[in-house]
């Protein structure tokens, strides 16, 4: 199996088996998992080359963290661009239009699953492509009684980590810090955070969610269940519940992570309080 739900991973564009071109190859969506592989997200690497431009509008929410490259996404409250360590909040049934000002590369994380919001697998939904037989994938965005606030689940928006000021210390000497965007509070069904980790740290951890990890900058090894990896900028990291790894620091290394459930589900209260 490719992809194992209850293994600690590291995976990159070039593992991906499910993969979808359109726009004459210029634009390409590869899948490491969704629901049919056991994971509670959609997980896939977009790649987009530059002049690339569509309209779009999700059935789940999504979030795409920038590895390579700059996009610009106009809606209907403006107009917002993201580059390399920033990311994307793309909020279930609000449309938009992707420009692709250069080479672009993103991982982008969903929920619910693509098999889940499309009523059909991302294997199936190809096959139907073909036949120009697609599925419906609209859905109703969320209510202006749900907007507001630095995290808001009824537009598009884009973060970065300076744009933070409420980080958790996971161990100062180690210069570790967890930063949430946002979790069950603000309106996402996954929790969303950035982590900065100073070189020589060792974290042997546990988490009670499923984790899907962008590094951004630097580089850690990983250790679980045997094996032994590095986790380089642009790749992802997959790290199941309630399995244990060994984190170690080999650079300064900023990452984002998406979890689901989100931090209160799995904890009983929101991050930063106790």
């Amino acid at each position: 199996m490719f992809f194992d739900p209850t293994v600690v991973a590291r995976y990159t564009a070039e593992d991906v088996r499910q993969t979808h071109t359109f726009h004459d190859g210029e634009a390409f969506v590869g899948y490491v998992a969704d629901r049919r592989e056991g994971s509670p997200m959609g997980l896939a690497f977009v790649h987009f080359e530059a002049g690339v431009n569509f309209d779009f509008s999700w059935p789940y929410d999504e979030l795409s963290a920038v590895t390579e490259g700059r996009l610009t996404v106009r809606t209907a409250e403006g107009v917002i661009s993201a580059g390399p360590g920033q990311i994307l909040n793309q909020p279930r049934g609000v449309p938009g239009t992707f420009e692709i000002e250069e080479r672009l590369r993103m991982v982008c994380v969903h929920h619910p699953t693509f098999q889940e919001a499309a009523g059909v697998s991302v294997e199936e939904f190809g096959a139907l492509s073909e036949r120009d037989e697609e599925p419906d994938m609209s859905a109703s965005p969320r209510g202006p009684e749900h907007s507001g606030g630095f995290f808001d689940p009824t537009v598009m928006q884009v973060f970065d980590s300076d744009d933070l000021t409420d980080w958790v210390t996971v161990d100062e000497g180690s210069r570790a810090y967890v930063g949430y965007v946002a979790d069950r509070e603000q309106g996402s069904p996954m929790g969303i955070a950035f982590s900065r980790f100073g070189r020589g740290g060792v974290f042997d951890l546990v988490f009670p969610y499923d984790e899907a990890a962008v590094i951004t900058k630097g580089r850690v090894t990983v250790e679980s269940a045997g094996s032994s990896f590095t986790v380089h900028p642009g790749e992802l990291l997959y790290m199941p519940a309630n399995t244990s790894a060994v984190f170690r620091l080999e650079e300064d290394t900023e990452a984002v992570g998406v979890h689901h459930p989100t931090f209160e589900e799995a904890f009983g209260h929101p991050p930063h309080r106790s």
